[in-house]
């Protein structure tokens, strides 16, 4: 498998300080001019503990770049500034570090905005402008202060592709830009700009088992990103959420009743509808969107000799617009309009900047399924299969949108014989299958039986008595310094700690 890797401060080149120097030299005037608005990034953070999640982990600090733009804004990466404590600033040959303040994070596209208060910090700081996509073999220059030297640092490098690639601080696939330049940790949030000095994107992760590949967040996706938070908050891209196969094979086409003349991508997989998109079918071909005909692979025209998935065309739009489909359905073309809305998907993508969820009754601590619980083994080879496999094949379904797993069982009497139990997926309380992780909590505490019957993923089982359970919780909550019994989303705490076992 082929990893990515954010570009942060972690690997070090020795050279990377001397190669700066001499290629500064070097630069065009564009860039030049443009020194002085790139600006390095510490970041104070500190993440939560999914395993113990009423805890964070102990703060520490990585760097990055990031430049001015218009209204004293600094552009950079999400993942610089996520779950951030204390942010500063440093300008180029200025040795003084300047207090930051997190305006808008964009975990999606990897983006964020910053600004300083200090009003002498923007004298003299020129905002940069952007220009559009640049094409294939177009010189650009990467900026920025990566790792192996304190100085400003320029790398030049070519576009070589153009296309959706994985973001993997967010795992969302959004349009990026390749580059032969040599971009390294401590890169991230720092622009590549063309031969005026214009910025055509920021470069945010490199690929690992490659020399010299790095990609850079384009000026589309940036500008969509800054429009979006306009309002002061971050919606994020649209997604169709429903599957699709591609209608290459000659068998399928005319199994669908497609003509010679006609092209798409048929529905494969259809979640829960709602009142806005219980308009497609299973089998439906979707031929064209907003009027782009799209090709039996799943491609449409992008630029000259140039093709790219028709996904592209829905992250152009926002949450909330409406688009219009073109589907073949038995054999007869209809239009049928659609409104976007966010990614939905059963195992909900990283989030950041927050505290995780929790619930804890009998010492049996629950947890929604997410990607930043699958991040905790660090490998994913070591984390366990069952869960891995609803990160990978789960969909959401009328009996269940998330996904509750019984996470550990925090020892105490009551709960003797199931403290072995770790990491499992919840199916099923008293007989009523659990539809996420509120509907666990209604289920246990408006129950009226006298025992608490759990059926577990794994066929295995936990039966305790729900009285004993409600009155050993605080008793448990204060022998492991647990402030509550469950995290702020799931409302007012029905059990405190016992001050005595503190």
């Amino acid at each position: 498998m082929r990893k990515i890797f954010l570009l942060f401060l972690g690997i070090s080149i020795a050279f990377q300080s001397a190669f700066a120097i001499e290629a500064i030299g070097k630069i065009p005037p564009g860039d030049s001019k443009n020194m002085g608005s790139i600006v390095k990034v510490f970041s104070v953070y500190s993440s939560p503990n999914y395993y113990q999640p009423w805890q964070n982990f102990q703060q520490r600090i990585k760097t990055g770049s990031g430049c001015v733009i218009s209204g004293n804004r600094i552009l950079t990466n999400a993942h610089i500034v996520a779950d951030q404590t204390f942010l500063m600033v440093r300008k180029q040959g200025d040795p003084k570090k300047y207090t930051a303040r997190l305006l808008a994070a964009g975990h999606e596209c990897d983006l964020a905005l910053l600004t300083v208060d200090d009003p002498d910090f923007f004298k003299d700081l020129p905002p940069m402008d952007m220009d559009n996509l640049p094409k294939l073999q177009d010189t650009v220059h990467v900026l920025g202060y990566p790792v192996g030297g304190d100085n400003i640092s320029v790398t030049e490098g070519v576009v070589s592709r153009i296309e959706p690639v994985l973001y993997n601080h967010s795992e969302k696939h959004l349009l990026a830009i390749q580059v032969d330049a040599a971009i390294n940790p401590g890169n991230s949030g720092g622009p590549a700009v063309n031969k005026e000095g214009k910025i055509v994107g920021i470069a945010f992760q490199g690929l690992s088992q490659a020399q010299n590949v790095g990609y850079i967040i384009p000026v589309p996706v940036i500008n969509h990103f800054l429009k979006d938070m306009e309002d002061g908050k971050f919606d994020g891209f649209p997604d169709l959420n429903f599957k699709m196969v591609n209608m290459e094979n000659p068998d399928i086409r005319k199994w669908a009743k497609m003509k010679d003349s006609q092209s798409g991508v048929m529905v494969s997989f259809l979640p829960p509808p709602d009142e806005n998109r219980n308009i497609f079918k299973v089998n439906d071909v979707v031929l064209s969107l907003d009027g782009v005909k799209i090709s039996n692979d799943g491609t449409v025209p992008f630029r000259a000799n140039e093709v790219i998935f028709f996904e592209s065309l829905v992250w152009e739009k926002f949450i909330g617009d409406k688009c219009t489909f073109r589907i073949l359905r038995d054999g007869k073309e209809m239009d049928i309009e659609y409104i976007l809305g966010p990614t939905e998907k059963l195992v909900q993508m990283r989030t950041f900047d927050q505290l995780p969820s929790f619930y804890i009754v009998g010492g049996l601590l629950f947890i929604p399924l997410n990607q930043n619980y699958l991040d905790s083994w660090g490998d994913e080879r070591k984390t366990p299969r069952m869960l891995v496999n609803h990160r990978y094949y789960g969909e959401i379904t009328d009996e269940r949108d998330e996904v509750a797993v019984l996470s550990e069982v925090l020892a105490d009497d009551v709960n003797m014989g199931y403290q072995q139990i770790t990491y499992t997926p919840v199916e099923s309380i008293n007989g009523v299958k659990v539809k996420n992780m509120k509907h666990l909590i209604e289920l246990i505490e408006k129950s009226k039986e006298p025992f608490i019957d759990i059926q577990l993923e794994n066929k295995g089982r936990v039966v305790m008595e729900l009285e004993k359970m409600r009155n050993a919780t605080a008793r448990i909550l204060g022998r492991y310094r647990i402030p509550a019994d469950r995290s702020k989303d799931f409302s007012a705490p029905a059990a405190v700690p016992s001050q005595s076992d503190f």
